[in-house]
């Protein structure tokens, strides 16, 4: 039995560009937070509330916003304390190292660190601040996305091979990572692949490689590639449109740019739920 379960997904669309005049780097953090913060009350509110304390663990990943911490435009330490404002259960870890594939070593972490924990909170939020030309079209991924995803797991049981992560050891990555994946789907049964989204030349790549395999539609023309959001957006669109009268199994797939890809298998139930809020934009 799977020992992880989706209990719920949020998703946040973000304008491509989200100041019309220039503003400072803190007042965007405001306002980002502001809606990290409503989508996470939002996801744990579909907890009952003797459940609600036992989320004990949220973790922000993103793949683009580390250049302000860089630049030292501002300190994680001032993005924490905007959060801490909005109560309980913001996310109290950033993590960037691993580009898209983040969240999969935010969750093998947890899952090795605190065995007795029931629930944990995983966000993704990508947001091009200040506005980069790199980040809105990029010849490795065509059109970018842009947003915050929240995503609630919970824990049923001992952990062993429901989450994977790795990093390339060939030059070509997105083959190695299709390999893999078709390596470790061939081992699981009744499960569908959530997939990175894509342009064309790729996913006629995986055509190949994961001909035998059940995957979710590349949703690349939908929303451009949402870097680590994607495999989540991909369970969270069908599964609002094909609505769940059963357990399913999903193997959600991040690769990186920089070669590191993480995997997990998740179950999602009929009480899953799913969540896809309005694009906002900085007003």
């Amino acid at each position: 039995m799977n020992a992880l379960t989706l209990k719920a997904i949020a998703f946040t669309p973000l304008t491509q560009r989200l100041f019309e005049t220039e503003t400072t780097t803190s007042a965007a953090f405001q306002w980002l937070t502001q809606l990290l913060a409503a989508q996470t009350t939002q996801i744990v509110q579909t907890l009952p509330l003797a459940q609600q304390s036992q989320v004990e663990r949220h973790f922000l990943c993103s793949t683009m916003i580390e250049l302000p911490f860089t630049t030292g435009d501002i300190s994680w330490k001032s993005v924490s304390e905007m959060l801490e404002k909005h109560g309980n259960h913001q996310a109290d870890t950033f993590i960037n190292a691993y580009e898209c594939a983040s969240w999969g070593y935010s969750l093998r972490h947890y899952l090795q660190h605190n065995k007795q924990s029931k629930f944990l909170l995983v966000s993704i939020i990508d947001a091009n601040i200040f506005d980069l030309e790199f980040w809105r079209y990029n010849e490795h991924w065509h059109e970018s996305g842009f947003g915050i995803t929240t995503v609630l797991i919970e824990v049923n049981g001992k952990v062993t091979n429901e989450v994977i992560t790795q990093c390339a050891n060939t030059h070509n990555s997105m083959a190695e990572f299709a390999t893999v994946i078709r390596r470790h789907a061939t081992g699981l049964s009744d499960t569908t692949l959530a997939m990175p989204f894509f342009p064309d030349n790729i996913v006629q790549m995986f055509d190949k490689l994961l001909a035998n395999q059940i995957r979710l539609d590349d949703l690349h023309a939908q929303w451009g590639h949402c870097f680590g959001a994607d495999p989540w957006l991909s369970i969270l669109t069908h599964c609002r449109d094909n609505p769940v009268l059963e357990n399913q199994q999903y193997l959600a797939c991040s690769l990186a740019l920089n070669g590191y890809f993480a995997m997990a298998n998740v179950t999602v139930t009929p009480d899953t739920h799913f969540i896809l809020q309005e694009t906002q934009g900085y007003e």
